[in-house]
């Protein structure tokens, strides 16, 4: 009787494992929290700055975005920042619900109130500062788990010098938005002193090797032109088969984002959505009304403060009963599955 090669059995468990990826993850995504109430929202929310909402360090089944609310106490002098802040190799966008104040990023300032948006450039330091006189609250979302999963996160904060991996180097090194990118000397466009892309001309190997020597350099350029501040004032809401919407933040709206998007959806009393599902995930938080959501055939009832985490490729559709219109503030990973080529949004009944 022949012998079998070694590790045979380990390599057939392993492909095994691949074969049956996508039906163990529907079972993931069936497992997953979809409904997050106010209550327990407001019930964590006392006595601490901070509660994590969707992430998949509490249960949920999300690759790319994590989603929180926190809060500032007013006045300046009780920031848990006081100098440079945080920064983080992560997507972030900030909504604000209550307070006003201003923000320091990238050494710019942005004043901001109730409905404004924040998009936050990677790896810019930000900090936030309260000058009303209560608390300040805002909900927010990143793209940590992406960045955390494939092994790239790094989050500096002033408070915790001793994690930092980068800005403890030197001033430049502070100021870079790209991480490690000051740590060659004489660069210029990315190429290193003495290295002539002349020497290469007609290569198209060299060609595609010097693009991505500068494309550190090119990025950060792209970060800092970015649009960073939105007005909740300035939102323009139009029709869609999916209802009422208003883009916020979208690589297509100048944004310098690759993977993750925001808009607000908004629902006249009595109206519904449109139906649909996609192949990216997606967070909602409710910012006014009251109704129900029809998630692949299970019904959440929700009001304003609740969260929804829809599960990847899930039919849903939202309803508003309340006597005021509802809004969503809604967050997707979109642009991520449209730069892997795994984009796919499928329509289904219209909305009202």
């Amino acid at each position: 009787m022949e012998s079998k090669p070694p590790r045979y059995d380990e390599y057939l468990k392993m492909y095994m494992e691949m074969m049956s990826f996508a039906k163990e993850e529907l079972k993931r995504r069936e497992k997953s929290p979809v409904h997050i109430p106010k209550e327990k929202i407001d019930r964590e929310f006392m006595g601490q700055n901070w509660v994590l909402l969707v992430d998949p360090r509490i249960g949920f089944n999300s690759r790319i975005i994590r989603f929180w609310i926190n809060g500032f106490p007013p006045g300046e002098e009780n920031n848990q920042w006081k100098t440079m802040g945080h920064r983080h190799t992560v997507e972030a966008v900030i909504h604000v619900l209550k307070g006003h104040g201003y923000s320091i990023i990238d050494g710019v300032r942005y004043d901001w109130e109730p409905g404004d948006f924040i998009c936050v450039p990677v790896f810019a330091w930000h900090r936030h500062v309260n000058l009303s006189d209560e608390d300040m609250v805002y909900v927010a979302s990143t793209t940590g788990p992406l960045s955390m999963g494939i092994g790239v996160a790094i989050y500096e904060d002033e408070r915790y010098p001793e994690y930092w991996v980068f800005a403890q180097k030197d001033t430049a090194e502070k100021k870079s938005l790209i991480p490690g990118a000051v740590e060659i000397p004489d660069m210029q466009r990315g190429i290193p002193k003495g290295i002539d892309p002349a020497h290469y001309e007609g290569s198209t190997a060299a060609k595609l090797y010097f693009e991505q020597l500068r494309f550190a350099e090119e990025e950060e350029q792209a970060r800092r032109k970015g649009k960073v501040l939105v007005k909740g004032k300035d939102l323009k809401f139009e029709r869609t088969p999916m209802g009422w919407v208003a883009p916020v933040v979208d690589p297509k709206l100048g944004f310098h984002v690759k993977v993750m998007s925001t808009l607000v959806a908004h629902m006249e009393p009595g109206k519904r959505s449109g139906a649909h599902r996609h192949l990216y995930e997606e967070v909602n938080h409710v910012l006014s009304g009251e109704g129900y959501s029809i998630i692949e055939d299970k019904r959440y009832n929700w009001e304003k403060g609740d969260t929804l985490s829809i599960p990847v490729f899930s039919w849903h559709q939202h309803f508003n009963t309340s006597r005021e219109p509802a809004r969503f503030l809604v967050h997707t990973g979109r642009p991520a599955m449209e730069n892997i080529g795994l984009m796919n949004t499928q329509q289904g009944e219209v909305a009202d």
